[in-house]
């Protein structure tokens, strides 16, 4: 069994590294709201597993699963260790998990003969992951009716064409650094029913992002914030209210969902712009 311990110590240092490099949730200080997986590897094959938490490095203080609401195991606990020689289980953490120290054990038992145990230290954190959104720049908050050809204007046709105006919003994210997704809603107050429409979701390492069937965007982990392009059909003689939401925001791998939703809402005003039906006594 001294193998197994030397497995156990490897894994505390990678994921204890991996807390201190960057701010995010991880294995062993993992955000509330975040879904983790531990393996434990080199385990000889045959053994059977069962993985169990307390509130004590002694093995005291068993926690029910069904009872305790601050965790949940999300996989099977029990098993036997396969060829590739890991054990694994997912656990969700939940709202008031950073209120107390966890002890995730691992009991390894030759079937019909003696058993070790080891546990590892967690500590879950308050969620910090944040999607939130911006004019571009922040400050930029109102802005006139653009009234350039190029985007549709024209003043000389018989019936007047106002065109479009396009805006750029900021989408960004703190404390993380996986891939992350959201879904962005936009709306435009009054309405009118005239066109509203998300041109495109831009970011450094990501590119040009293709929507799923969801209408949700995934963005590379390497990005901390995309741009979106939105185009409004000009409406004269209204000032018209547009809003970029960013809803149904979650990190790969851990699902962590959005902290603060707060600042998931940016309006940009655009402007009235003078009406003219018409000219006459000409």
């Amino acid at each position: 069994m001294a193998h197994f311990k030397h497995i156990i110590v490897i894994v505390l240092l990678l994921f204890a590294f991996g807390f201190s490099a960057k701010a995010q949730s991880t294995a062993l200080h993992p955000y509330e709201g975040a879904t983790h997986t531990y393996t434990f590897s080199g385990l000889a094959e045959g053994l059977d597993y069962d993985f169990y938490i307390t509130a004590n490095a002694d093995g005291t203080g068993l926690y029910d699963d069904s009872a305790t609401g601050e965790f949940d195991f999300l996989t099977g606990t029990t098993g036997a260790v396969g060829a590739g020689g890991d054990a694994a289980v997912q656990i969700g953490w939940n709202t008031g998990a950073s209120l107390n120290v966890y002890y995730l054990w691992i009991e390894l038992t030759i079937p019909g003969g003696c058993s070790n145990r080891r546990y590892i230290e967690v500590v879950p954190q308050v969620n910090q992951f944040d999607l939130l959104s911006e004019n571009i720049p922040a400050t930029n908050t109102k802005s006139c009716p653009s009234t350039n050809t190029s985007d549709g204007f024209n003043p000389t046709a018989s019936a007047y064409d106002a065109g479009f105006t396009t805006l750029q919003f900021l989408v960004k994210r703190e404390y993380g650094t996986r891939d992350w997704s959201f879904i962005p809603v936009l709306s435009v107050n009054p309405d009118m029913s005239l066109g509203k429409v998300i041109i495109s979701v831009m970011g450094t390492n990501s590119g040009n992002i293709t929507a799923d069937t969801d209408s949700r965007y995934t963005v590379n982990g390497l990005d901390s914030e995309v741009v979106v392009a939105v185009s409004i059909e000009n409406a004269p003689g209204y000032n018209r209210d547009v809003t970029l939401q960013v809803t149904q925001q979650r990190e790969s791998i851990t699902n962590l969902p959005d902290s603060n939703p707060s600042n998931d809402d940016v309006v940009h005003t655009i402007e009235v712009m003078p009406l003219i039906n018409g000219m006459g006594g000409i």
